[in-house]
């Protein structure tokens, strides 16, 4: 198969721009071709679309690391006619007009669920005003996903949610998977925190993610001054964290880390906390897991991330820093509960395999074009 990715951005470093590379790499190991249209550096891979400013809002969207398609006609149109079927990332303007043009064109076309609403109230400090989220989903369901037989969803958790608020589609759930490289490893310790208990979070750093909470737990904590923390990202709320990180025995590092890095981080670290209130599944979580580290979870109503959990002690209330410091001391206290939950979750992150959700992805791809040939004989 010809496959397009559409996407507005697939130069960054968030958690659907990696999930999107890495299925493109699993679908050519299949034996398919697969091309981006998008933003960005034009290359061999890519139908390249042209940045849509947004004047009010274009700061703020780049500082989440993201950018706006412009709906260019014949570059979607050569698109298209180079694929057997596309495949629409986002509930916005590039996707949105590359499914109609499919439509005409009668080319198949799957949608996927990446975009909680809660991700985008949450840089306004709404995410938990429930009426406009709300409103926010039945509006990407009658602007975008009402149109679509085949919708790609990375966990039940937001499966079970879109069919309670009235998505018709078929769902496929699908998670984003977990590479092979993320198994259980252990290295040694560099040296400036050779002799620290390493606190690790992996994500955006905007307000949903919470790393806030990490930090207050951590100043609660009754061995704050044995504790290391380091939040790897880049976003938002950057500054805001810098400024609270002040005061600690171990100052925290917070920023990008290159992929080399992460990995002997996650190969270092002693826990693993993920603070974040609005998760679809989280890559990063699955990728600790694998590694070998034990996660603490919030449980909030809003993420699918405690799924991921095996028992109450790697759960925590959201944004209730000191609970969560009482988690972080326990596995503090009982190193060997921690050795032997460590494997327990690396093994679990196996089912969630990469190969296998490139295959279920593969079928809905197949599904659809079936569909789509049978709904085309029928007009």
């Amino acid at each position: 198969m010809k496959i397009l990715f559409v996407i507005e951005t697939i130069d960054n470093h968030n958690g659907t721009s990696v999930s999107a590379k890495r299925f493109a790499e699993g679908l050519k190991d299949r034996g398919h071709e697969v091309k981006f249209l998008t933003t960005g550096i034009p290359d061999a891979d890519r139908f390249v679309v042209p940045e849509f400013h947004l004047p009010l809002f274009d700061r703020l969207v780049k500082r989440h690391g993201f950018k706006y398609a412009k709906k260019d006609k014949d570059v979607i149109r050569e698109a298209l006619e180079w694929c057997d079927v596309a495949h629409c990332y986002m509930p916005f303007g590039l996707e949105v007009a590359t499914k109609r043009m499919a439509d005409n064109m009668g080319k198949p076309c799957t949608a996927a669920f990446h975009v909680q609403p809660e991700n985008v109230t949450a840089s306004f400090h709404m995410q938990n005003v429930k009426w406009l989220n709300t409103i926010i989903y039945n509006f990407f369901n009658r602007l975008f996903f009402k149109f679509f037989r085949h919708i790609h969803c990375p966990s039940r958790f937001i499966t079970d949610y879109l069919v309670q608020l009235g998505y018709t589609s078929q769902m496929h759930v699908i998670s984003n998977g977990c590479p092979p490289q993320y198994s259980w490893h252990k290295c040694d310790k560099p040296s400036w925190c050779a002799d620290k208990f390493v606190v690790l979070m992996v994500g955006r750093l905007s307000p949903e993610k919470h790393q806030d909470t990490i930090l207050e737990a951590v100043r609660h904590s009754a061995y704050e001054k044995r504790i290391q923390v380091i939040l790897v990202g880049t976003g938002l709320s950057e500054k805001k964290l810098r400024r609270k990180a002040k005061g600690f025995t171990n100052p925290p590092h917070i920023g990008y880390m290159s992929d080399r890095q992460l990995m002997k981080a996650l190969g270092y670290a002693d826990l693993y906390v993920h603070a974040g209130e609005v998760e679809l599944e989280s890559l990063s979580c699955l990728e600790a897991m694998g590694s070998g580290l034990v996660p603490l979870i919030s449980s909030s109503s809003q993420s699918a991330t405690p799924q991921f959990a095996m028992d109450s002690r790697s759960l925590f209330p959201p944004r209730k820093p000191k609970l969560l410091a009482k988690k972080i001391d326990y596995w503090i206290e009982h190193p060997d509960a921690r050795k032997e939950m460590e494997q327990k979750y690396a093994d679990i992150v196996k089912q969630y395999s990469i190969t296998e959700s490139v295959a279920n992805f593969e079928k809905m791809l197949m599904d659809e074009i079936s569909d789509n040939e049978t709904a085309q004989k029928n007009r």
